[in-house]
């Protein structure tokens, strides 16, 4: 029995190569050791809906303690209370076997999947979230051996009522190697300059199963070119790399709302400031496994966009480190409890400061034109089931909501509107500060998720609820009115008692929160600046370790009589400082022969940029040439069938790249077809080792290099599905004080290629000692 239900945790862990629903349903058809409980906020008391808690602020509550071995199988929590940011303000800690320490420590909203204080409806596998991000459901299965405590801990002002319910199986006992559920939030803001963000770092032996990401922007751009990265067991270059951040949410060119049984993104804002992201990410097939310590962090780079302070014109920077807000949960199984890898923030940290507007509040005091009487109505769907409503029937009605600013700053302004399907569009305006400022033209009150299968049936009843931002605006001190003016209907906006179009206008509140950044072009000059600094004192320290780097290597093969075949052998007569990471964190590389300097060795570092060979450090010329080569394009035909040739620059992407820049570009129509070229006439009589760059591409002929008529080799394939440098070692020719000639010839070309085309880049003599 023991054995099944160990295969029966496995599978649900999503290690089995089944998945994970098929693995549920072939669990139940057997029998399982145990017997089913259930602790819940209510109880057996027939007379009594009295099912809940009630936290007051700053209340910590033992929401359930179970006693014995066991697994958690389900938790559901329902939430109400007057802080509109409950979510975030409402923390989940849970406790395994008597331990003093939290495994779970987490605002809930976070842990269910939506960040921000903000509430989002999720469908996956371990987390489930519906009526409007109010029901809270988690299938995380969480093992203990002897207690658990669920902790909720009221950190608003505000008092909260909270309905729960734990279903576990109780176990006779645990398999020796069961996991313990662990999952834990963090943010960062300010952010550390020039660093990723980390969203877990842990030691011992586990395996991470999830990430909750959320993200505050703050430039209008997209901010997810970033790349998530995993180092496993202290590796100091990470064995899991991504290749950005709507790519490792299994999304791609972008984000949008989605929810699946392992990724989704459950908020997603339009990209602008403040535009505000959470997307999760289950790693359940299959989870990272990890022995002695695991660290997860993601890039913080992308684009950034500026103004031109001289002429106003927009500017787009790319792959810039950014200042978004991060916030994160990672959840993990581990074999032992873990110690804290951060502390969790205060709520004044985790929100963003907030002036909520509750026009409900105010129906009886809010001027308006006359004809119109603000009331509060009853609403389901709006916080404490009220709302405002304003009813009307004609163009130019008004409405006038005052509020006051204490602090100057940037602040985001939202309405969240009641849409329903009788009701009309309004212009928005903001007086205040000695101005009057056009907010919203056309600010629509009618529903257009009146269809959709989720509204159905509460919108046709109760409206639905939309919280529409109407932008970021910089405020001072002092009062402001905002005003809502009637400009007309929606096409299908009808009151269906009177068969008239619709005016009338349903609010449930007003927010303006204040950002957490400010004076940006300030913050991307000073960045840039840094940046460019940063970037100068990188290169200048690889360059000494580049330079040092070639001392040992020359000096060893010196001493041996043979280059070394790494930069670890290095290790016996160096300090391992000259073998760090360079100053991008990448390993410093070597070849020999190099593919750079063919007749000695490279050293150098990618900058950061493998892929970007022109921008590399190492021991060669830059711009780089092949020493003493001569270079193809400086060579004249002298003769051909068939054959042009062309001068080409091109800044080639290849490793290594073109010597010089540029190369001989040479046309054919088919085999057989030929061009000669005319080496230098400075060239000594002698033996030489002749060594050619030349260049594979996707259009490109097999061909057949010979130098005064003499083959210097097999023919070459020059076909390759993107445009390459090759150099190759050809066979020693012997020259004399005649003209020497340089010949291709095309015999025939890959199945694969489109074209009969070559070049050369480069064609190296070595002088070689005669022992004659």
């Amino acid at each position: 029995m023991q054995r099944s239900y160990y295969l029966w945790l496995i599978g649900l862990l999503g290690v089995a190569s089944a998945t994970l629903a098929a693995d549920v349903l072939d669990a139940i058809t057997r029998q399982q050791p145990g017997a089913t409980k259930r602790f819940s906020s209510g109880l057996f008391d027939p007379e009594s809906n009295h099912d809940a808690y009630h936290l007051a602020p700053g209340q910590r509550l033992t929401a359930a303690e179970l006693e014995g071995s066991g697994e958690i199988q389900h938790i559901w929590f329902t939430v109400a209370g007057a802080d509109r940011r409950w979510p975030r303000a409402l923390v989940l800690r849970i406790f395994w076997d008597g331990s003093d320490v939290p495994s779970v420590e987490t605002p809930i909203g976070d842990f269910f999947a939506a960040g921000h204080g903000m509430r989002a409806n999720v469908t996956s596998t371990p987390i489930e979230v519906t009526s409007y991000g109010r029901a809270l459901n988690s299938y995380w299965k969480m093992p203990f051996r002897s207690n658990a405590r669920i902790e909720l801990w009221n950190q608003s002002a505000a008092r909260m009522t909270v309905y729960c319910q734990v279903d576990w199986l109780q176990r006779p006992a645990l398999p020796p190697d069961t996991l313990y559920f662990h999952a834990r939030y963090r943010q960062e803001f300010p952010v550390k300059p020039f660093s990723p963000y980390t969203v877990f770092e842990g030691n011992g032996e586990g395996q991470y199963v999830g990430t909750v990401l959320s993200s505050q922007n703050s430039f209008g751009v997209w901010f997810g070119e970033s790349d998530d990265r995993f180092y496993i067991d202290g590796e100091a270059v990470p064995s899991l790399v991504g290749t950005g951040t709507e790519d490792y949410f299994t999304d791609a060119w972008n984000l949008r709302l989605f929810a699946n049984p392992n990724a989704g993104v459950t908020i997603c804002e339009p990209q602008s400031v403040d535009c505000r992201i959470t997307a999760y990410r289950w790693h359940l097939r299959p989870p990272v496994l990890f022995r002695k310590s695991l660290k997860v962090d993601i890039e913080r780079r992308s684009f950034i966009d500026d103004r031109d302070p001289q002429t106003g014109a927009r500017r787009l920077h790319d792959f810039k480190h950014r200042p978004d807000f991060f916030s994160s949960v990672a959840f993990w199984y581990q074999k032992d409890i873990a110690r804290p890898f951060c502390a969790l923030p205060p709520l004044a940290e985790r929100l963003n400061p907030e002036l909520w507007i509750e026009v409900k509040d105010l129906a009886d005091r809010l001027p308006c034109s006359p004809g119109l009487k603000p009331v509060v109505r009853s609403n389901r769907t709006c916080q404490n089931k009220t709302m405002l409503f304003v009813e009307n029937d004609a163009v130019g009605a008004w409405l006038d909501v005052p509020f006051e600013i204490d602090v100057e700053a940037q602040y985001s302004l939202s309405v969240f509107q009641v849409l329903f399907r009788e009701y009309g569009r309004w212009k928005v305006t903001l007086r205040g500060g000695s101005q009057t400022n056009l907010i919203e033209p056309v600010l629509d009150f009618y529903d257009p998720y009146v269809a959709l299968k989720e509204n159905w049936p509460e919108s046709q009843v109760y409206s639905t609820v939309r919280e529409t931002k109407l932008g970021v605006m910089r405020l001072k001190p002092g009062p402001y009115t905002l005003r809502f003016e009637s400009v007309g209907h929606n096409p299908l906006s009808l009151v269906r008692k009177t068969g008239k179009p619709g005016f009338s206008l349903a609010m449930d509140a007003i927010s303006l929160r204040r950002l957490p950044w400010d004076h940006m072009d300030r913050w991307l000059e000073d960045h840039l600046t840094a940046e460019a600094r940063l970037d100068a004192e990188r290169v200048r320290a690889a360059r000494e370790t580049v330079r040092q780097l070639e001392k040992a290597i020359a000096d060893l093969a010196g001493a041996r009589g043979a280059l070394p075949r790494a930069l670890d052998e290095l290790r016996a007569s160096r300090p391992d400082a000259l073998l760090r990471l360079d100053p991008w964190g990448q390993p410093y590389q070597y070849a020999a022969p190099g593919l750079f300097n063919v007749e000695a060795f490279d050293v150098f570092s990618f900058r950061g940029n493998s892929r970007a060979p022109l921008d590399w450090i190492g021991n060669w010329q830059v711009p780089f040439r092949l020493e003493k080569a001569i270079e193809g394009e400086t060579l004249e035909a002298m003769g051909a069938r068939n054959g042009k040739a062309a001068v080409q620059a091109i800044a080639h992407r290849g490793v290594p790249p073109l010597s010089n820049g540029a190369h001989l570009f040479l046309r054919f129509n088919g085999p057989g077809d030929f061009i000669t070229l005319a080496l230098p006439d400075s060239i000594r009589p002698g033996l030489y080792a002749v060594v050619l760059s030349t260049v594979t591409s996707w259009d490109y002929a097999i061909v057949q290099w010979s130098l005064d008529g003499v083959d210097l080799g097999p023919p070459l394939n020059g076909h390759s599905p993107d445009t390459w440098r090759r150099v190759s070692i050809a066979r020693q020719v012997r020259l004399d004080d005649r003209p020497h000639a340089l010949k291709a010839t095309v015999v025939g070309r890959d199945r694969q290629s489109t074209g009969f085309a070559a070049s050369l880049d480069a064609i190296l003599l070595a002088p070689v000692e005669d022992a004659r």
